[in-house]
């Protein structure tokens, strides 16, 4: 008589032990994929801070290269975001430098910025560089740097402010 109570006993602890098992399933396959800031971060840092510290003498590139032996590139102790600000103040001037500023930020961001990232350079509010991988609407993790730089031109004239921005999205 009493082994009706035994199975009503059995059956609730089985349909508890797979709620259970359900429920841990569920919390452990469902975890959201929201990308690590810290390493996008550390990107944007070091590439900003390559772009003011290294000089055209000191970076080891092909297309610079051919820019100095074209004479494009004319004083070589120029910071890579001198030599930028340089090529925007040209643009500016009426002299078309786009092709060389976008083959310019592609070499310099090899081996900085890895693949997978999205990233694009702006200056003063101008496009000069974009590399999209995922559109910017559907990025999870965007992050910007922004810099200021001037640019002596000549003895008399010194051209700036420039605002530089980098953005890496994932």
């Amino acid at each position: 008589m009493n082994k009706r109570g035994a199975y009503f006993f059995v059956i609730d602890s089985l349909i508890a032990g797979s709620i259970i098992f359900l429920s841990l399933i569920i919390i452990f396959t469902t975890h959201s994929l929201r990308p690590e800031a810290g390493p996008t971060l550390r990107i944007v840092g070091d590439y900003t801070n390559f772009l003011i510290n290294v000089k055209v003498r000191e970076f080891q590139g092909d297309y610079v290269q051919s820019l100095v032996d074209d004479g494009n590139i004319t004083d070589l102790d120029n910071t890579l975001l001198e030599q930028l600000t340089e090529f925007y103040y040209y643009n500016e001037s009426g002299k078309d430098t786009t092709t060389i500023m976008a083959n310019f930020i592609k070499e310099v961001s090899q081996g900085i910025i890895p693949e997978q990232r999205s990233f694009a350079v702006y200056m003063n509010k101008t496009r000069i560089y974009n590399k999209t991988n995922t559109p910017l609407q559907e990025a999870g993790l965007v992050l910007n740097s922004k810099k200021i730089s001037f640019k002596r031109i000549n003895e008399t004239y010194i051209y700036g402010p420039v605002i530089l921005e980098v953005k890496v999205w994932v």
